[in-house]
């Protein structure tokens, strides 16, 4: 059965856990296990190029923004290619709680139960009410208990065959699929977007301790890692930075767990190997090709790459971090570097996003071992 997930892009595509929201919804249907083909709906090119990038097709968005407009317009180039998908979904990126298992499960219900269409929804409890023109509340009782559901249009769904026949969306004999509350939040203001990212990233860094059970050395970026990336210059032209005790407490912690730790960084300023000395970590500085260094580092431990963490901010750290096991960045990361990470603290560099990346390795080393999960280590 093929799948078709439509991703329509929103207005802005406002970064999400360190990526476009659109971007973030198009690696979600990517790993759904039912999702066989995922078109992007944007007339932004740059974006246009990163979902093909990751070989997603594109197309200008209609300029009806329905859902029946959205599919119709998603499937209507399908038929010349040959490609005749079974169902749609709809996935707006406006719900990146929502999770794979959210959309696979949406798949398999519609698919199971023979409706024609599905919406996503969210279950009422307690009392409700509504307010007259007069301003009076007037309690609505159902009477007999009746489940009462809030639509969320976190995802929707449906058969091609009548859509086609209706071009209307819902259609036909349509089917609920009760979403959890964090997959039914739609993100609108600071607050939420911030609450959102901080689960992601803990979603992602309780799916990377299998991982970060295996790790046998942490490798740091300095600027932006151990500091907030800010540099103090003095009068005299002294410069200092700002670091935080607790990225030291973890380091103390980290290394009393048998994971040692060292520093590679591109500055030349002495602070970098002070800081490094109170530490006591080995240090590289003034290095330009941090990649040379990181694999030579990795050879002298007689390691192999999956068994090292490299954690990085920017531009000049992709390499590395391409290169190790576990690819990490602070919160406040590049966006480049935050694409390329694995894992993304929800503290930022220099306030204790180091000290995140310790605690996170101590527990996976220290978490008993599943014993239908193979030892990586």
């Amino acid at each position: 059965m093929d799948v078709l997930a439509v991703i329509p892009a929103t207005a802005g595509d406002r970064p999400f856990a360190g990526q476009p929201s659109t971007l973030y919804t198009l690696q979600q249907a990517r790993a759904a296990r039912h999702v066989t083909h995922v078109i992007v709906l944007t007339a932004d090119g740059e974006l246009a190029a990163a979902a093909a990038a990751l070989g997603c097709e594109t197309m200008p968005p209609p300029t009806e923004a329905s859902a029946a407009a959205r599919i119709a317009a998603a499937l209507a180039p399908q038929a010349a290619r040959g490609f005749a998908p079974a169902l749609v979904v709809l996935l707006d990126p406006a719900f990146p709680l929502r999770d794979t298992a959210v959309i696979d499960g949406a798949i398999d219900h519609l698919w199971r139960c023979g409706a024609d269409s599905l919406v996503a929804v969210c279950p009422l409890g307690g009392a409700l009410w509504v307010q007259d023109e007069g301003g009076a509340a007037h309690s609505l009782d159902g009477g007999a208990a009746q489940r009462r559901y809030v639509e969320t249009a976190a995802i929707a769904g449906v058969r091609v065959g009548v859509f086609e026949q209706t071009g209307e969306m819902p259609t036909g004999r349509v089917v609920l699929w009760e979403v959890p509350a964090t997959a039914a939040l739609r993100l609108d203001g600071d607050a939420d977007w911030q609450g959102a990212e901080a689960i992601a990233r803990r979603r992602s860094a309780s799916r990377s301790k299998a991982r970060l059970r295996g790790i046998r050395l942490l490798v740091l970026d300095f600027d932006g890692v151990l500091t907030d990336n800010r540099v103090i210059v003095l009068e005299d032209g002294r410069e200092a930075v700002l670091c935080s005790r607790g990225d030291g407490m973890g380091i103390g912690l980290l290394k009393a767990a048998g994971v040692p730790v060292a520093v590679i960084s591109k500055e030349q300023n002495p602070v970098v190997a002070a800081r490094c000395r109170k530490l006591d970590i080995p240090c590289l500085q003034g290095i330009d090709d941090k990649l040379a260094e990181f694999r030579q580092m990795i050879a002298a431990h007689g390691l192999d790459p999956a068994d090292v963490a490299y954690m990085g901010n920017d531009v000049n750290d992709l390499e590395c971090m391409a290169a190790a096991g576990v690819a990490i960045a602070p919160s406040d990361a590049h966006p480049q570097a935050l694409r390329a990470a694995e894992l993304v603290t929800t503290a930022p560099g220099g306030f204790g996003a180091v000290r995140e990346v310790c605690d996170l390795l101590i527990e996976a080393r220290a978490e008993p071992l599943d014993p239908r999960t193979p030892e990586t280590a």
